[in-house]
């Protein structure tokens, strides 16, 4: 198990690793789908190597929103939508902190309600 997998499980109050290890690889894939090619390469060199294959760089970045890039979580993972937003939120946080910074263009690929999710969770584990 990687760092970055049992920092998901500890925030996101995850019993078991498998479960942050899959919201991990459902929230980088989707991201995948909504960043452009260079934005993903950024990123993907950054991460450990079970989690770098979720975004390497594909196809055009698709201009979905929040509840497109939530919805596709819940349904990777069987998630409920508010339990898709915590994790996505508690997912990016983490990748925020551990990568060397998630790359501008990552950053700016988000849709704005989940920038501001982020910003939220970082004030809670802040708090905590």
């Amino acid at each position: 198990m990687n760092e970055i997998v049992e920092l998901i499980r500890r925030r996101a109050c995850l019993a078991e690793s498998r479960d942050a290890e899959r919201v991990a690889h459902a929230v980088l894939q989707t991201l995948s789908e909504r960043i452009s090619p260079e934005a993903a390469a950024s990123l993907a060199v950054q991460l450990p190597p079970d989690l770098a294959e979720d975004v390497r760089p594909g196809g055009a970045a698709a201009g979905f929103e929040l509840a497109e890039f939530v919805g596709r979580i819940a349904d990777r993972e069987n998630l409920t939508d508010p339990e898709a937003v915590h994790r996505t939120g508690v997912v990016l946080d983490v990748l925020g902190r551990e990568t060397v910074h998630v790359a501008d263009e990552v950053w700016a690929a988000l849709p704005k309600p989940l920038r501001h999710l982020v910003e939220g969770v970082r004030v809670r584990v802040r708090v905590a």
